[in-house]
């Protein structure tokens, strides 16, 4: 027997496929069930049914890539390879015609259709998600992506949350009732705040479970509210139509389930400095106001400084007059006691004159007529007294100018 390569084996392939009658040009039924298209025009998607699938190519120049859309069954055309730098089988196609509605969009349509007659996706049943939780259930499998990336997220954002997990399988024929156990059974723990249900993206089949009635059924019944992130932003699933929230992806899902801390502590910070701020523009506007009202004050108050300088003023002048009218009655009254003092009989005595008195009763002899000849009488000198008795009276007489004189 003669050895063969790898590449010999598939040359040999390729040419019994090309040769076949029915392979080498055929027309395939299926479902559109994953597809891309390159930078350069060519189609590459797979081709499924209930029991197979079979990747296909439609190279550019091709006819009917319109209708290459996810779920929508389609006629192919074209013929059966191997491609050799992966060893798969091959559709290469030249023409595509659209066969009506996939059947798992049928699928879907179908029971979108009856779910909503019933109500399970009415906006008003759905509950408000809280807004800070302290645990967390995620139904997923703890061999999936979708669940690392939870954690992750949850860990960046919000470490306090606990996260308990409920694994279960997330695609394959048996993974619905699973999911839904999974949901049933975190609904049992009193203490859970936010559900979230989660799988990473696939191909429609993959994302399957989450279309089946028994996993949105699940999800209505919950009594904790329930966030779904399955596939990517552009799949979108019976489950997503129930849940009371729906996000994009798993990592979309943990983050709509939690705040960020981080957020929240410059809002915390950013909060504290304004109230710091209003408080200081208060105070520094209640400063001002009490200066204003200080100067209105001080405005309307009397000008005490001027006032009292005026005051002291007044009382010096006061004081000045009162010491000048004091110094005039001083001089006054020193000029009455001179004239006092001058008109005095003891100074007038000092001068040479004397006072005549009668003995008998002390009055003063101020006329002849006072006294009659032979009376005794007292002359006061500035010495002393003189008795004397009077010899002789002379009424009438004038003074002579030489006496009058002697008594200057």
């Amino acid at each position: 027997m003669t050895a063969l390569s790898v590449s010999q084996v598939i040359l040999h392939l390729n040419n019994l496929l090309g040769s076949d009658v029915v392979l080498s040009d055929v027309c395939v039924l299926g479902e559109v069930s994953r597809i891309t298209t390159s930078a350069s025009g060519h189609s590459y998607f797979t081709l499924k049914d209930e029991e197979g699938v079979l990747d296909a190519a439609l190279f550019r120049g091709g006819v009917g890539s319109e209708h290459l859309e996810m779920g929508v069954e389609v006629f192919a055309f074209g013929r059966v390879s191997v491609y050799g730098p992966s060893g798969r089988l091959q559709l290469i196609a030249n023409l595509i015609e659209p066969s009506g509605a996939g059947l798992l969009q049928a699928r879907f349509e179908a029971m979108k259709n009856k779910l909503e007659s019933e109500g399970l996706f009415d906006e008003a049943r759905k509950r408000i998600i809280p807004s800070f939780p302290a645990k967390l259930g995620i139904v997923t499998s703890r061999d999936a992506a979708a669940w690392q990336d939870i954690q992750q997220t949850i860990n960046r954002r919000f470490p306090s949350v606990e996260l308990i997990l409920a694994h279960t399988p997330v695609q394959g024929n048996t993974a619905a009732p699973l999911i839904a156990g999974a949901i049933a059974s975190l609904n049992q723990l009193a203490d859970i705040d936010i559900i979230i249900v989660a799988r990473g993206g696939g191909s429609p089949e993959d994302l399957w479970p989450f279309n089946e009635e028994v996993v949105a059924r699940s999800i209505f019944a919950s009594h904790t509210p329930i966030i779904s992130g399955i596939g990517h932003e552009s799949d979108w699933s019976i489950a997503d139509l129930v849940a009371d929230l729906r996000a994009s992806t798993p990592t979309a899902a943990a983050e709509r389930s939690v705040p960020d801390i981080g957020e929240i502590r410059n809002r915390v910070n950013f909060n504290v400095q304004q109230i710091q701020q209003h408080g200081l523009s208060r105070i520094e506007n209640g400063r001002n106001g009490l200066v204003y009202a200080v100067g209105r004050l001080d405005r309307a108050m009397p000008d005490f400084v001027n006032h009292k300088i005026r005051l002291d003023d007044l009382i010096n002048r006061a004081n000045s007059n009162v010491s000048h009218s004091n110094g005039l009655t001083k001089e006054l009254l020193r000029g009455i006691t001179q004239k006092i003092a001058a008109l005095a009989p003891n100074a007038t005595i000092a001068r040479g004159y004397s006072v005549l008195q009668k003995s008998s009763d002390g009055k003063i002899i101020s006329s002849v007529g006072d006294v009659v000849a032979g009376e005794d009488i007292s002359i006061t000198v500035s010495d002393g007294v003189i008795g004397a008795k009077t010899v002789d009276m002379n009424k009438g007489s004038e003074i002579s100018e030489d006496h009058q004189l002697n008594l200057l």
